[in-house]
């Protein structure tokens, strides 16, 4: 999942050349600095800042107004964890006196292999070790869906929230999210901990470090998504949700289906509507379709969208990077309540024995 994608209207916004820093401003300046009396230096200053100002100005507005129009929020959640590796005594006591002992504050990613794996062939820590963030949630948080997206953990991971566990994930090399609202306090501090386990285990691949060993941790970002009760979903299989598949591809046409699947987080059946936009890179509306469903409290429900996009231009690898974006709204009562956008390479591709790797009909070395 990347980042938040700012609406439309904010992309189109155009920033006026103007606000671009003198090109003598900064050690240029200094080589300058005898041709120039005192009176212009002053005013070449108040210049310097107060185009400075004006940048930052603008910069605080497109900001605000991306959060404001924001319907699904997604912050990185990677600073000031607490770290503590183990191993943990099995004795009760010997294991609390461990793990209240100081623990290290770490950014993420994070392994605790970054040293020992590289210096010492198969003896390296493999285990247990623990990640704990404390964070606010404000009250307003009662009325949103919270989740935790992780992109990798090595290898078995528990994730906690105030002392209750929220899910459980085996395998370093895949994504997974979980949804923590129910756990949270609004309004104070909470505790997120996660127990990491890089441990060879026959029921999780690799199932030993003999071939290459597997770094323990959260080598990967974290991400923190809030959404409202009725939302594009977010934890099947830490998916986008939104699943785009393409079926006889030429360049006269390419037939594009649009699969989404939508859940209910209330105890009501919720009236929506669905909007799918094709846009081309340089974002221009090509075609849209919208539907209006009803969605089955607490339950989760997939709707299929089909395009017919003529005259397509083919994603030709990289002499040809082309990429469509895919618009996925849901509306309620005309608002807009999520929204994700997904890339479009449009192409088909075809191994022909004894002849080759065949792109869009065209024989493409794979070195290309």
């Amino acid at each position: 999942m990347a980042g938040y994608q700012s609406p439309s209207f904010v992309k189109k916004l155009k920033i006026d050349n103007s606000l671009r820093l003198p090109a003598n401003f900064g050690p240029e300046r200094e080589k300058n600095r005898n041709f120039v009396s005192g009176h212009e230096q002053l005013l070449f200053t108040l210049n310097s800042i107060f185009m400075i100002k004006r940048r930052l100005y603008l910069l605080s507005v497109l900001t605000f107004t991306a959060v404001l129009f924001s319907a699904r929020e997604v912050i990185p959640f990677n600073e000031k964890w607490e770290f503590k590796k183990g191993p943990f005594p099995a004795d009760s006591y010997l294991n609390a006196q461990k793990r209240n002992s100081p623990w290290e504050t770490v950014d993420l990613p994070h392994t605790w292999n970054a040293k020992d794996m590289q210096l010492r062939v198969n003896s390296f820590y493999e285990g247990e070790a623990y990640y704990r963030k404390s964070y606010f949630f404000p009250e307003t948080m009662k009325e949103k869906r919270v989740f935790l997206r992780f992109e990798g953990v090595g290898a078995c991971t528990e994730v906690y929230i105030n002392g209750t566990l929220v899910t459980s994930h085996k395998g370093g090399y895949s994504a997974f999210a979980c949804e923590i609202g129910r756990e949270l306090c609004p309004g104070q501090e909470n505790e997120i901990l996660v127990k990491a386990d890089n441990k060879a285990r026959p029921d999780v691949i690799p199932v030993n470090h003999s071939l290459f060993g597997v770094y323990g941790g959260i080598y990967r970002p974290v991400w923190l998504i809030i959404t409202d009760p009725v939302n594009i979903v977010v934890t099947d299989h830490a998916s986008p949700g939104v699943y785009i598949s393409q079926e006889n591809v030429s360049k006269q046409k390419a037939e594009i289906t649009v699969k989404i699947k939508l859940s209910n987080g209330t105890l009501h059946p919720k009236p929506v509507t669905i909007e799918n936009t094709i846009y081309t890179m340089e974002d221009k509306k090509v075609l849209s379709r919208t539907e209006p469903v009803q969605i089955i409290p607490g339950g989760l429900r997939s709707y299929t969208t089909r395009f017919t996009l003529k005259h397509p231009r083919l994603w030709q690898g990289r002499q040809d990077p082309y990429l469509y974006r895919i618009t996925t709204r849901i509306l309620e009562e005309g608002k807009e309540i999520d929204r994700i956008d997904q890339p479009l390479g449009i192409r088909h591709y075809e191994i022909i024995a004894g002849k080759g790797f065949y792109l869009n009909g065209k024989n493409t070395p794979c070195t290309e």
